[in-house]
């Protein structure tokens, strides 16, 4: 019985598809994370999307996984898998997987009320979550304070290539309902408007965290070999510790 993949001695399978004679050179890497996490080819538009939103968070500047990443080939140099792995263990609630989160939440919402209740029923939500002190995730962002500018670029797609929003536009609703709670404005981020989008092509949650995790991959081999050319770990690790040794003296 085909599962995953099969290989042969002159063929490799992939969910059924010849990879030399039906994949090399005629499939995106996109479609091809698509087919293989979820077991059938997408329709474009799908492709379309899931090749925007590996390209939305590639990349993110020197966050702290980039700085793990950077420090840990300090240490290790011969070891470019170990560094880009060292970076990825932390993609997690604060950073990186909340795009999973956001799926879940926002599916939840959508499952739970009528579309002529959704507001309601999101603005009660999210009063709850907050008095309960619960993290609402993909809003908010330390850098982009007042607005995510990939989230607006995502939309643009959502829109040109005709997929189904009503996560998206349940998201928006969240955010509507958080600023106004907080009285200031708390905007989606782009792990936020990744996670609805998931949603909105009926792909798994965890499809969203993965996604994250494969793109943020080739940001991190990046910053791997620009440290081994340019090295900053050094000069981190002594920022790092001549702020020890000031706060450590009486």
């Amino acid at each position: 019985m085909p599962g995953l993949a099969d290989a042969s001695g002159d063929r490799i399978t992939i969910h059924g598809f010849d990879l030399s004679e039906e994949l090399i050179g005629r499939t995106s890497f996109a479609a091809m994370l698509h087919l293989l996490t979820i077991g059938t080819m997408p329709e474009r538009s799908v492709e379309s999307m899931i090749d925007a939103m590996l390209v939305t968070v590639a990349e993110h500047g020197l966050t702290p996984s980039a700085i793990t990443a950077r420090l840990t080939h300090h240490g290790a140099p011969d070891s470019l898998q170990g560094a880009v792995a060292a970076g990825l263990l932390g993609a997690g609630p604060a950073l990186l997987g909340t795009a999973e989160q956001a799926a879940r939440m926002v599916a939840r919402l959508v499952r739970g009320s009528a579309p002529e209740d959704r507001e309601r029923v999101v603005s009660e939500s999210v009063a709850s979550w907050l008095e309960e002190g619960v993290v609402i995730p993909g809003f908010g962002h330390p850098i982009h304070r007042d607005g995510d500018s990939r989230v607006a670029a995502l939309r643009r797609l959502q829109v040109d290539q005709d997929l189904p929003d009503e996560h998206f536009l349940t998201a928006v609703l969240v955010g509507n309902a958080l600023s106004e709670a907080k009285g200031r404005t708390v905007p989606m981020n782009a792990a936020g408007a990744i996670g609805a989008i998931v949603a909105d092509m009926g792909l798994p949650p965890e499809f969203a965290r993965g996604l994250s995790i494969v793109a943020r991959s080739a940001g991190l081999l990046a910053h791997v070999m620009e440290e081994a050319s340019h090295p900053i770990a050094p000069r981190i690790w002594e920022d790092t510790r001549s702020t020890s040794s000031r706060e450590a003296q009486p």
